[in-house]
């Protein structure tokens, strides 16, 4: 009976799982094959970036980092928007029917009449649901690990490691307030439109925040988006500062739902 119902979560993931690997394989070599022609090319583009404001054009590319350089052009390209995106969405998409899904599809009283408690379900639903998103980052981390050197793109294997766990926790973590706000509420929709909600005005906060000096601070301190290093993670590594809200947060979110869920009449 141990972690039945974490493998059965698994099991209901496992097509989607393969196909978000594959195509996450396939979006991230294809940056990596046309990194060459970038580097030979893009020297306009180095020029343009350095002809913008200061403000802008840190929102998308830092000081002190090179578009051209492997870790600029990856951390731009694919690290920026691209990946964060995909990883969130993912995350989104599973926390808010890992529970919620359940009750709308009329199973949940099928799970409950078993000998499992709530707490056990919630953890091994949660974590059912959002463990393939680190399997997507392993396969994100593993293409560019093998076919990059092979394109000139070599990266600094620690910063490369820890940039791929940190945007997979950013997914994680909100995925894991979509299953917060599902499971307490009953709605997949409610759920998934909350976190999608609040990350979209997340990533608009970390942009302004680079863009309006006096909003800098606030929006460092509270997008998950900075803490994840953005594009500049590649070159300049994920700070602490950054990485320990991005574990604790999905830990703590994981806490609360067992706690409203424990606490929540199903038979209203």
């Amino acid at each position: 009976m141990g972690l039945d119902v974490f493998r059965r979560e698994l099991a209901d993931h496992r097509r989607s799982l393969i196909g978000c690997s594959v195509g996450a394989l396939l979006l991230v070599a294809l940056y990596v094959f046309l990194y060459p022609t970038i580097k030979s090319s893009g020297a306009g583009v180095q020029q343009l970036l350095n002809t913008l404001p200061k403000g802008f054009r840190n929102a998308f590319l830092p000081a002190g980092v090179s578009y051209l350089s492997p870790p600029g052009y990856l951390g731009t390209e694919l690290f920026s928007i691209i990946v964060p995106a995909l990883l969130l969405v993912m995350g989104v998409l599973a926390g808010s029917r890992a529970l919620a899904g359940e009750e709308q599809n009329g199973t949940i009283d099928l799970l409950l009449s078993t000998p499992v408690r709530r707490t056990r379900l919630t953890i091994e639903k949660a974590c059912g649901a959002l463990v393939p998103l680190l399997v997507v980052a392993a396969a994100i981390w593993l293409a560019i690990v093998v076919v990059g050197p092979s394109q000139g793109v070599v990266l600094n294997l620690g910063n490369l490691t820890l940039t791929v766990l940190a945007v997979a926790l950013l997914g994680v973590g909100f995925g894991m307030l979509a299953f917060l706000v599902a499971s307490a509420t009953g709605s997949v929709g409610v759920g998934g439109g909350s976190a999608a909600a609040l990350a979209v005005a997340m990533y608009a906060l970390s942009i302004f925040g680079s863009l309006v000096p006096w909003l800098t601070g606030f929006a460092n301190a509270v997008s998950p988006f900075h803490w994840t290093g953005g594009s500049a993670a590649l070159t300049l590594g994920v700070s602490w500062s950054g990485m320990l809200p991005l574990i604790v947060c999905p830990i703590v979110l994981l806490a609360a739902s067992v706690v409203l869920y424990e606490r929540r009449d199903l038979t209203a």
